[in-house]
């Protein structure tokens, strides 16, 4: 393989990297690398991997970071090591540099790779990677390369390829996805969720409609003002210091990156914004966002009717397979049929081997997987099994 690197988004030659992400998550595409690319903290360094095969053609891609403390809470590598590693390894991983691969937007990572390439090219592409992934990362004179919130298939992908290095697997969340292509309205849909829970869902759509609000659809550009009071109202109300200049910013930024992906519902009671939800299109998925509501006004199911409801209704399933929910509130949503898809972490020693306890870390995906399907089995339409997420 031909492995190429480039530190600016910029730089990334546009034709290889959109092959490369047609089949990808919206966040590996180089609109939210560009978004991510002007957040990088201070000290912070990015590169963009690719690996080509031998007629030029661009087989698979990785994003990688690294930062001298984790950009969020969630990516901080010692904590899922707890426990699983001895006292000095650990003590370790947590004092030095850290290094990402596979992106950190949105709590999603991934292995992009071209339509067209076989398993064989794939993992040959796939090694290469890693390879440089982990070059960068001793260059950084990190701790651990970890790349966080994979797919199974991705997850098992890179474990292979630094079987060598001893790297470790976990199970480490959900993310939701609404398969909003199977139904044709929302008769169809009502007709598809258990009985029990089919007043409950005409009871949210029938409380909204009676409100008298409407709800229009409009490019996130043309909103920021409005919708940013809603946004910092929802972040504070859940303990977060966000203002409403944070949050102009944060959307502004995203609308200059990502405004003719973007799709948003507004809903208003007269010319009051109430709330909204912000949407990205990519290929055949909706990625809902964020959401933001004025809490002076009474709850009339507004979430769910923008999330949930209103998309159903109005057949955007005709176009869209469905609408990627990300991470968290998971029986709200699984009661409405949001369907379950397992996300896992590989941590890799970078100066030297993680040398985690084996047994330990099985058992640790074994309660994990359990004890998600004991809290949410029970709200899946259709059921759920969590032995097939065990690896």
């Amino acid at each position: 393989m031909d492995v190429r690197t480039y530190d600016t988004v910029g730089a990334l030659p546009a034709a290889d990297w959109e092959a490369l992400t047609s089949g990808s998550t919206l966040y590996s595409t180089t609109g939210f690398q560009g978004v991510r690319e002007e957040e990088l903290p201070q000290g912070a360094r990015a590169r963009r991997i690719t690996a080509h095969g031998s007629e030029g053609t661009a087989v698979a891609g990785l994003e990688t970071y690294t930062f001298t403390r984790p950009p969020h809470a969630l990516y901080t590598p010692a904590d899922l090591l707890a426990g699983l590693v001895g006292e000095e390894r650990h003590a370790a991983v947590a004092s030095r540099p850290l290094a990402i691969g596979a992106g950190w937007s949105e709590f999603r990572g991934q292995v992009v790779h071209h339509p067209d390439s076989g398993p064989e090219q794939r993992a040959v592409a796939v090694e290469a990677l890693a390879a440089e992934a982990l070059n960068f990362a001793k260059g950084a004179e990190a701790s651990v390369l970890a790349y966080y919130y994979l797919p199974r298939e991705d997850a098992l992908d890179i474990a292979r390829a630094h079987e060598h290095a001893g790297a470790v697997v976990l199970f480490h969340d959900v993310e939701t996805v609404l398969p909003i292509g199977l139904w044709d309205g929302l008769d169809d849909y009502y007709a598809w969720l258990p009985a029990k829970r089919r007043p409950r869902a005409r009871r949210e759509v029938r409380t909204f409609c009676d409100s008298g609000r409407t709800v229009r659809e409009v490019a996130l550009p043309e909103v920021v003002d409005r919708i940013a009071p809603l946004n910092s109202a929802l972040m504070r109300k859940h303990g977060h210091d966000y203002g409403v200049k944070r949050a102009a910013e944060v959307y502004g930024r995203q609308g200059r990156h990502l405004g003719d992906r973007s799709t948003l519902l507004l809903a208003e009671e007269g010319d009051s914004p109430v709330g909204f939800a912000l949407r990205y299109h990519h290929q055949d998925m909706l990625y809902a966002r964020v959401a933001g509501f004025d809490y002076d006004f009474a709850n009339k199911a507004d979430y769910f009717n923008l999330v949930f409801y209103h998309p159903i209704d109005q057949g955007t399933g005709r176009s869209t397979s469905a609408i990627h929910l990300g991470l968290g509130t998971f029986e709200a949503k699984l009661t409405r049929g949001a369907q379950p898809v397992p996300l896992y972490t590989v941590l890799v020693g970078v100066d030297q081997p993680l040398e985690a306890d084996p047994d330990a870390v099985r058992e640790r995906n074994r309660q994990e997987t359990e004890a998600f399907g004991d809290a949410y089995a029970r709200h899946v339409v259709g059921g759920l099994d969590t032995k097939e997420w065990q690896l």
